[in-house]
């Protein structure tokens, strides 16, 4: 396999980078722990590039205490003369009048919405056990409100703040900006003139474009794909369990499926739940442009990045 091929695919993650498990707090504590010490961050940076790959995922530094630290390893690997690219993930800072949109209330959102379709969906998410990490989770989305038609209208933006986390990476090798999952919630709302307008403002600030982030791939992908424009793809959960994929596996599968757009599937271990040769295998099944995979050590980077590197071989020697 040539090394072309890990660039053009993998991706390495930040979510462990910075801290970021889906797994349990000790383990979270460890990640913490680990990469605040800048040297072993470089370690599993530099194993990575060995092994081929370019591209990393990373964050804005309001997102936790270790992504400055993160983006600051990552400009001295481009300063060194690496060829690395970032996707920087930007979440949209959603706004009602001058609250914020609460979370638990938008997830509420999405259940009321999509359980006129899919009647399974309440259990689901429930059971989901990335979201059931959020604290208070089964207690709290079950009882929070969902937002309604006037609420949609009344949405906007905080542009300011975009502006700023958009300033982090002007001078930094871009490939994407990945609008994060509030997508799903302004593609709910029909506010298509927010995301056009996110979109202009991302292509204007210098960046080449726009991959949006969603968890709602079955109910978003199909929307986006009839009411807007000029941007290049998605990032999405893509697992053998179903983590993080709504309405249902089914439905996300479906809507990967029946884009043209590029899509770059995420959470492809489900937190660490799904072993990587398994996730790789049933990631690469799809006509995905990459895979965003994270490794929390030096030893689960060499073991992911093998894994997938047999998996694309042998898909390549059948196809």
């Amino acid at each position: 396999m040539g090394t072309k091929k890990i660039e053009d695919t993998l991706i390495l993650g930040h979510m462990p980078i910075i801290g970021v498990s889906y797994q349990n707090r000790e383990r979270d504590e460890e990640y913490r722990k680990r990469f605040s010490d800048e040297n072993e961050m470089v370690k599993v940076i530099e194993a990575a590039i060995k092994m081929g790959v370019r591209k990393f995922a990373s964050a804005t530094p309001d997102s936790s205490p270790l992504a400055s630290l993160h983006l600051r390893v990552l400009r001295n690997f481009a300063d060194q003369g690496f060829d690395v690219q970032l996707i920087p993930c930007l979440g949209i800072p959603l706004r009602l009048g001058e609250r914020r949109v609460d979370d638990y209330r938008r997830w509420a959102t999405y259940l009321a919405y999509e359980s006129e379709n899919y009647p399974g969906v309440r259990q689901h998410m429930l059971d989901d056990p990335v979201l059931s990490f959020r604290e208070g989770w089964r207690e709290l989305l079950p009882t929070s409100k969902s937002y309604g038609e006037r609420d949609f209208q009344a949405l906007n933006v905080d542009w300011r703040q975009i502006e700023e986390n958009m300033s982090y990476f002007t001078e930094l090798p871009v490939q994407y900006i990945e609008p994060g999952s509030e997508t799903d919630f302004l593609a709910l709302a029909s506010r298509f003139d927010l995301l056009g307008e996110l979109i202009d403002k991302i292509l204007e600030a210098g960046f080449r474009g726009t991959l949006f982030g969603v968890h709602h791939a079955g109910m978003t992908i199909p929307i986006l794909e009839e009411e807007l424009n000029h941007f290049d793809g998605y990032l999405t959960p893509l697992n053998s369990l179903g983590v993080m994929m709504f309405p249902t596996k089914t439905s996300a599968e479906a809507a990967v499926n029946g884009t043209n757009r590029d899509v770059y599937a995420i959470k492809p271990f489900a937190g660490g739940r799904v072993e990587p040769r398994t996730a790789f295998t049933y990631v690469f099944s799809f006509r995905v442009k990459g895979c965003v995979f994270g490794a929390g050590s030096l030893s689960e980077v060499e073991e992911d990045l093998g894994s997938a590197i047999e998996v694309i071989r042998a898909l390549r020697i059948r196809g």
